[in-house]
């Protein structure tokens, strides 16, 4: 697949670099799509491209995507106390890609995912592997466990199929021991996920 390193580039590189680098947050009035209410009476921000739009929580600050990423947000308001993530300068996000799927299913597409990260990154762990459906549209996810620098990272995977043979990726990245606390955040997140066409 033409952009299945950009995908790779997207789970791996962002965990290992892009925190390295440091995220250069855009400024809250300049937040693609502006605030809206929900039904719980607190504003969310609305993270909006030319292709599709999701809804992120309070504190959650659209970032500059790494190449190959569609759009990235990072939950400003985290405080880390994990020494290795600290000295990576790491944040939960979830950032978002774009790929083809050239007539694969979404679990043969994720499964070759998966190879490719195990190459990549042995002793990383699958699991929770389930299909769903995001606003009519068929998806997959699944979890992802692996250490990196000295932290323990966990990882969500959700796999939208979009028009045709088009395929969205959703990474969500977060500490092994904040994964709990993340769980529903991440959800509302993917489920949010609209595409314009």
């Amino acid at each position: 697949m033409k952009n299945k390193v950009a995908i790779i580039v997207l789970i791996v590189v962002i965990v290992i670099v892009a925190i390295l680098i440091g995220y250069r947050f855009l400024p809250k009035n300049n937040q693609a799509g502006g605030n809206n209410q929900t039904d719980a009476g607190q504003s969310q921000n609305k993270l909006v491209t030319d292709d599709f739009e999701i809804s992120l929580p309070v504190g959650w600050q659209q970032a500059a995507p790494p190449v190959g990423a569609s759009a990235m947000a990072v939950d400003n308001n985290e405080e880390i106390s994990d020494p290795a993530a600290q000295k990576i300068n790491f944040k939960t996000y979830v950032a978002v890609s774009y790929d083809t799927l050239q007539g694969k299913s979404l679990s043969e597409y994720l499964q070759s995912i998966k190879g490719q990260l195990q190459q990549a990154l042995p002793g990383t762990v699958f699991s929770q592997e389930h299909d769903a459906v995001i606003n009519s549209r068929t998806a997959r996810a699944f979890e992802v466990d692996l250490t990196q620098q000295g932290a323990s990272f966990k990882i969500l995977i959700v796999a939208i199929k979009g028009e045709d043979d088009d395929v969205w990726t959703m990474s969500f990245n977060t500490l092994q021991n904040s994964w709990m606390a993340y769980q529903e955040t991440f959800s509302g997140i993917a489920n949010s996920f609209k595409l314009k066409k």
